[in-house]
């Protein structure tokens, strides 16, 4: 807190409001978080348009591309975090100035990405296996799966953009995976047009060239599939142009270094593990959501749409959190990554209580982008306001993670996500909804209470300077 020097002779005063609300080095910390944001923002659309398409196919279609995709993210979050770890160990060495250690990290990156997304692509193959789990009904399990199957075919290219990000955000490059990220997600809603509904393609001659018979969830999959492989493709083509080639010699490949990959598994294992037991906890939800019927998991996937609009934004703010915290913690500078986490604190704060005003503004008509059921439509307005609520707690969550990430910090956010979601937010989803007999409204709100717990305790590591001292490099 700032305190102003008072004149000779006068009364102390006490600490300025200004100050205190003013966010500092706004700029610096919006120039990274932007492009992000309006990468993250391109994703945002890609999930809506296939939620709003889908929506006019029918309620089961839209269900299972709903249970389909928090399977397959559950699935993938068992691995994102370690991936994405990279850029961690990057922001770090290329702060100290280490270029070789840049370079040496991204290859010892790019082939966890390799593993693990072959890893992914076989569960997704065989994940009819877990599906009578959930206890849906049969023609949403077997959509599910079909939607499963062909998104699983991109793992590999997905945990590769995860790797090859890091290498581009660590070194405050953000504008690359943002074009990367439009030029994919672009392409995949025209191709969601073109597959879902199908067209009867170009007449030329005696044959139509590019027909295609509508394909509805399995359209959907194939065009995530394709965008998500673009997506990774322009990072890697852009890692090997002549100015990266002479600085970190990339098209050189580097073989595993087992030293190297233990200590990005050490850091990075744990942040796989709070995204999966994070991601698990959502599936979970959803998995007894679905169990009152498929237009409560309607309703449930369209607060999930909405709440990515809040979602995606900060996930720029965490990104630049994260990249500025490993940057200073790299020159040995632990006091200003503090001051910078603090900042983006602040501007974490302001948006997310903008967007829950807007949110409640306009919350009779959110839920008709989506659909028109009228029966889903009913549990709009009431849905709408609590996630108003959630994304606040929401945001707080994620500020707090990426800057403990950027300083290496993730075996406490393991474990508090581990505590509050598989001790809280599932058990008391279960009694509400499955014992209580209670409606989606009622779950989402004691989620927003969960979710505000879980912010808490990571705000206190913050605030406790713990994270100052933990050493990635070993």
């Amino acid at each position: 807190m700032e305190r102003v020097k008072p004149p000779s002779g006068s009364a102390p005063r006490g600490p300025r409001l200004g100050p205190l609300f003013a966010v500092h080095e706004g700029r610096e910390i919006l120039a990274l978080a932007t492009p992000t944001v309006l990468a993250m923002l391109s994703h945002t659309l890609m999930w809506t348009v296939d939620t709003a398409l889908l929506g006019r196919v029918d309620s089961v279609a839209l269900a299972a591309a709903g249970l389909g995709g928090m399977l397959t993210w559950a699935a993938y979050s068992l691995f994102n975090n370690l991936s994405r770890i990279t850029g961690t160990f990057v922001s770090q060495a290329w702060g100290r100035g280490d270029e070789d250690a840049v370079a040496h990290y991204t290859w010892q990156g790019v082939w966890i990405a390799i593993v693990t997304g072959l890893v992914l692509q076989l569960f997704g193959w065989y994940s009819w296996a877990v599906l009578p789990w959930t206890r849906n009904p049969a023609e949403v399990q077997e959509l599910t799966y079909v939607y499963v199957r062909w998104r699983s075919l991109s793992a590999v290219f997905t945990q590769l953009a995860f790797a090859l990000t890091g290498f581009f955000q660590g070194r405050r490059q953000v504008m690359v995976p943002m074009v990367a990220g439009i030029a994919g997600n672009v392409l995949n809603i025209v191709l969601d047009v073109w597959l879902i509904f199908g067209w009867e393609g170009v007449p030329v001659g005696d044959r139509r060239w590019l027909a295609v018979p509508p394909l509805g969830v399995q359209g959907a999959a194939i065009a995530t599939s394709i965008g998500t492989a673009v997506n990774a493709v322009i990072l890697a083509l852009w890692a090997l142009t002549p100015r990266l080639r002479a600085r970190y010699a990339l098209q050189r490949v580097r073989r595993p270094d087992l030293r190297a990959v233990r200590n990005m598994v050490r850091v990075g294992l744990p942040a796989a593990w709070e995204g999966f037991i994070d991601m698990g906890g959502f599936l979970m939800f959803t998995v007894f959501v679905g169990t009152v019927g498929a237009i409560q998991l309607a309703a449930s996937q369209i607060t999930i749409q909405v709440l990515s609009f809040s979602f995606m934004p900060l996930w720029g703010l965490t990104t630049a959190a994260s990249v500025l915290t490993g940057n200073w913690i790299g020159r040995g500078n632990h006091a200003q990554a503090a001051h910078y986490g603090r900042q983006v604190y602040k501007l974490g704060s302001y948006y997310s209580l903008g967007l829950a005003c807007v949110m409640l503004l306009v919350r009779g008509h959110l839920f008709r982008v989506f659909t028109d059921d009228p029966d889903v439509l009913a549990l709009g307005a009431g849905l709408v306001t609590v996630a108003a609520l959630f994304q606040y707690f929401d945001g707080l969550r994620m500020l707090s993670s990426g800057i403990l990430q950027g300083a290496g910090d993730t075996r406490y956010t393991m474990l508090v996500t581990l505590i509050v979601m598989w001790g809280g937010f599932i058990p008391v989803s279960w009694y509400l909804i499955v014992v209580r007999d209670g409606d989606v409204i009622t779950a989402w709100l004691g989620a927003a209470v969960c979710y505000l717990i879980q912010a808490w305790l990571l705000w206190r590591r913050f605030a406790s300077g713990a994270w100052q001292r933990i050493e990635i490099f070993r």
